[in-house]
């Protein structure tokens, strides 16, 4: 009788169902840790290229004070790009995050201004600074 040899190499070609859920597992833990770290670098993304963008207005309106005694007037909000007190141009606040229509303006008296950025209405993101430096993100629009 002739007698038959396996080999191990010829049938075990393969990994086990074990060890494939060993290793989803093993990602699958790795993602969770992942995806809240990249989550949170994205909204510290979008706050500080917000406040780079707003510094830029703050300075075109610290200019205007400094030639006319007090800040432009504009009892309603109004886009930064293409009002007459900057040299902003059109898309010149374009960012990763927000576009230049993002960004408004308003001051009623002349003496106190707010800066803001709001996208999707306000509901994925909002931001606004005033005169005095103070900053804020995620209030309500009711509050602005």
């Amino acid at each position: 009788m002739a007698e038959i040899k396996f080999s191990r190499l010829s049938w075990a070609k393969g990994f086990s169902l074990v060890e494939l859920l060993i290793v989803v597992l093993i990602i699958a833990v790795l993602s969770a840790i992942a995806v809240p770290v990249y989550r949170n670098n994205v909204e510290k993304a979008k706050r500080s290229e917000v406040m780079v963008t707003m510094g830029y207005v703050k300075n075109f309106l610290q200019i205007y004070r400094g030639i006319e005694g007090h800040y432009p007037l504009a009892p309603t909000w109004e886009n930064v790009v293409g009002s007459d007190w900057n040299d902003v141009p059109n898309g010149g606040l374009r960012g990763k995050y927000f576009l230049s229509k993002y960004y408004d303006y308003t001051s009623i008296d002349g003496e106190e201004y707010r800066i803001r950025c709001y996208w999707n209405n306000g509901i994925d993101a909002n931001f606004w600074v005033d005169e005095a430096g103070r900053w804020s993100w995620d209030v309500p629009i009711e509050e602005w």
